[in-house]
């Protein structure tokens, strides 16, 4: 019955076509990766999926030709037939124009954005565990059924809700309690206000950054009158759903979006054109520059869209469209500077020679003293 309901306006175009003296068009050629992972689809009972990938595939909105990196959820038969024909939008809701492993996808926190093809919608993760993955509330396959790496194919329980809202407001853990009388530990984060703003708009990567990597234990008596000042320039979560699951890059991908002072938009205004801005990363500065027109700022050459998105005493975060890239001579100029480095040999004393030396007592310096 789906395979019907999606093939039905394919038979009425191609009647039109016969009834107006014309022969039909050549079906257009699939790449690939599209045919094998149709076929995969197939033969795992996803007919209906498969034969909606065959036909809108030729005019999928992808940003590169050839494909370099594509996510399809599947949703079963049945959800095609109880649904009826879904809209264009809300098939398109199910390619994602990233490639996303198990272990990426396990690696996303709460609340993060994944981008999709569909005009100005994205999915989002609403899962806790780190076990069971679910995306607008929909379960996810713990495998995918296809990966030939650069399309992967993941099998979902339903259709993925085009007008689908987290509601963080019921999203709390129901987990069991335990009979053990442990004491209350108080964590109290001095970035639990800028965070909470970043994952209500988007931001959730960058809030978990900040929640794991600059959380402090403090006390409630509040902060120190010589807390050090930040500022954050934050991707948006579909820039940086590409390096989930790229451990190793993380200090680097982290540290180089953080400037240990706080540079309101305001100040950013007021500098001139190709003002460096320092960085807590050695060998890594930050430029601020205007587009062609004087209208657009930018950071190292990325749109700064959403500015002072949050700001307090210490803490200014502003939104970019993208990921600041690290230069690629920043590596190979850290590998030269550390070969440059003379090699001395030491010889070791003759112990006999020592014995004509008075043993001297080195004192630690004191407190302030280097």
């Amino acid at each position: 019955m789906a395979s019907l309901q999606l093939l039905l306006p394919l038979f009425l175009t191609l009647s039109a076509v016969s009834a107006a003296g014309e022969s039909p068009p050549p079906p257009p050629l699939l790449p690939p990766s599209f045919v094998n992972a149709a076929e995969t689809l197939a033969s795992s009972g996803y007919t209906a999926m498969s034969l909606t990938l065959q036909l809108i595939a030729p005019t999928l909105p992808l940003p590169s030709n050839p494909i370099t990196a594509l996510t399809i959820f599947s949703p079963p038969n049945d959800a095609f037939s109880s649904a009826g024909q879904p809209s264009l939008a809300q098939l398109l809701l199910h390619f994602s124009p990233v490639s996303l492993s198990p272990e990426s996808l396990l690696s996303l926190p709460f609340s993060s954005t994944i981008p999709s093809l569909s005009p100005s919608k994205h999915l989002t993760i609403t899962s806790n565990q780190t076990q069971k993955i679910s995306i607008n509330n929909v379960g996810i396959s713990d495998v995918p059924i296809f990966d030939d790496g650069f399309v992967i194919v993941y099998t979902i329980d339903d259709f993925f809700d085009l007008n689908f809202t987290l509601n963080l407001t019921n999203s709390t853990n129901t987990k069991p309690k335990s009979d053990f009388q442990c004491l209350k530990l108080e964590t109290v984060s001095r970035f639990e206000d800028a965070s909470g703003v970043l994952k209500s708009r988007g931001y959730s990567i960058v809030a978990t950054f900040l929640e794991l990597q600059l959380m402090g234990f403090l006390d409630h008596g509040g902060l120190s009158e010589d807390v050090m000042k930040w500022t954050v320039f934050a991707p948006v979560d579909e820039e940086l759903v590409q390096f989930s699951g790229d451990f190793l890059s993380y200090f680097s991908l982290f540290t180089r979006h953080v400037v240990p002072c706080k540079v309101g938009w305001s100040d950013i205004e007021e500098m001139v054109n190709g003002t460096v801005v320092s960085n807590n990363v050695k060998g890594f500065s930050l430029e601020i520059t205007k587009d062609e027109n004087d209208e657009i700022l930018m950071v190292n050459g990325v749109d700064i869209m959403f500015p002072d998105m949050y700001e307090s005493e210490w803490l200014v975060i502003h939104g970019i469209r993208g990921v600041i890239a690290l230069p690629e001579n920043a590596e190979d100029q850290e590998t030269e500077s550390i070969e440059e480095l003379p090699v001395e040999k030491v010889e070791a004393p003759d112990p006999e020679s020592m014995e004509d030396f008075p043993a001297e007592k080195v004192e630690a310096p004191g407190r302030g003293e280097f």
